[in-house]
């Protein structure tokens, strides 16, 4: 099976099979700066419940381009580390302490 999450202007040609994101997936913070990848809700939109919704963990550390402004990038030279499965696993952990014992349905990695 195939599903499709997009942010805006889904089944205007009735596909079943793409979904509105925000009112189907909950997220963790997108675009983060912070390492230690805080974990809350973010990114989400009713009818459901934040409980009821797929969870998503958006695990990505980027960086400030040009010191304090708005204009973000991936934090490359930090990827081992982002991606190692000690610090997945411990955001998944804090992730689940919000979500009643379930676990993330994805898991948004920066770099690969």
């Amino acid at each position: 099976m195939v599903v499709v999450f997009m942010e805006s202007g889904t089944n205007r040609g009735g596909v079943d099979y793409i979904l509105l994101e925000f009112p189907t997936v909950c997220e963790t913070p997108f675009s983060v700066t912070d390492a230690s990848l805080p974990c809350r809700v973010d990114r989400t939109e009713g009818p459901l419940s934040d409980i009821d919704h797929v969870h998503m963990i958006n695990h990505s550390l980027n960086t400030k381009l040009f010191g304090d402004n708005d204009v973000i990038v991936s934090d490359y030279p930090r990827a081992e580390t982002t991606n190692s499965a000690t610090s997945i696993l411990a955001h998944l952990y804090g992730r689940i302490k919000l979500t009643n014992g379930r676990a993330p349905y994805f898991v948004l990695l920066g770099w690969v």
